[in-house]
């Protein structure tokens, strides 16, 4: 069987030059992602020559990195036969199905899984929000800024406990539990604020006469993509998400070419705030089985 274990800081080391080279747009590509929700998800990882293997609980993910893709492949499935599993891979892009269809013809069965889909952003269009379709979010804004007396900053250790008070407040008002799954979101928040410099996670915070009211957190997939993990903002600042989500982009992601701000998780409210920034790409995910 593969060396599979939960992933550790350590492996930060091997694992995120890998993943940064694989060229891969999805948010579960980044080294961070597969840190902070190891315990919600029971990621594990290991090597495989120039690949990371993932595995969430008795699913896998497509290997990402550079090599023979079909021996890895097999490596995974025989990882399964040994564990006496099924073969299903989870999360699978429009890009790798199309791999997986070519090398595996008719071995595997595919299902769409729209919920599961990442939102794909031009940084240039979060930062500039131009033309009549961005109309709405640059009313937002105006209003945000005539109505208070705020600034931004990025987010560093001497400004982290504002963003930590800020997140409280947040579950409190949008009751974290288990049953809505925002507590498993507040663990891996949570691990974010720890481990923030180890994993190179940046941030921005947004104060409205000095009281937290908007933050984010998120990192670099590599030097074209830009993951954003947490956004969190206080509902009775009306604008504050629209705010955070332009000033930190325009502060510190101009260099990116997409902006990657995860999938909606079939909640409707989600999926149609998602939907009102006009993604560039929706990455498509799907579920594989192998064998049915």
């Amino acid at each position: 069987m593969l060396d599979f274990h939960s992933p550790t800081l350590e492996d930060q080391r091997w694992a995120a030059p890998i993943l940064q080279k694989a060229g891969y747009l999805g948010a579960d590509g980044a080294f961070g992602t597969m840190f902070v929700w190891r315990k919600a998800y029971q990621t594990e990882i290991c090597q495989y020559g120039q690949f990371v293997m993932r595995r969430y609980g008795d699913r896998y993910g497509v290997p990402l990195g550079e090599g023979d893709f079909a021996q890895a492949m097999g490596e995974l499935r025989k990882d399964a036969t040994e564990r006496g599993i099924p073969f299903v891979l989870t999360g699978v892009t429009q890009d790798a199905k199309g791999q997986l269809e070519s090398l595996f013809p008719e071995y595997f069965v595919f299902h769409e899984d729209r919920d599961s889909a990442d939102y794909l952003y031009r940084s240039e269009d979060l930062i500039q929000l131009a033309g009549k379709k961005y109309h709405g979010k640059r009313n937002h804004i105006s209003k945000f800024q005539r109505q208070y007396s705020w600034s931004y900053e990025d987010l560093t250790d001497a400004n982290m406990e504002a963003c930590k008070i800020l997140a409280k407040e947040w579950c409190i008002q949008n009751g974290c539990s288990e049953e809505n799954g925002l507590e498993k979101e507040a663990c891996a928040l949570r691990e974010s604020f720890v481990h923030f410099q180890e994993l190179g996670f940046t941030g921005g915070l947004i104060r409205v006469e000095e009281k937290p009211v908007a933050f984010t957190i998120g990192e670099a997939i590599d030097g074209q993509t830009y993951v954003v993990h947490f956004e969190k903002a206080l509902s009775s600042y009306a604008g504050s998400y629209t705010m955070i989500n332009r000033e930190f982009a325009a502060h510190r992601l101009s260099g990116y070419r997409y902006i990657n701000r995860e999938e909606d998780m079939g909640l409707e409210g989600l999926r149609k705030a998602k939907l009102s920034y006009y993604p560039a790409l929706l990455l498509e995910r799907f579920t594989a089985r192998w064998g049915e």
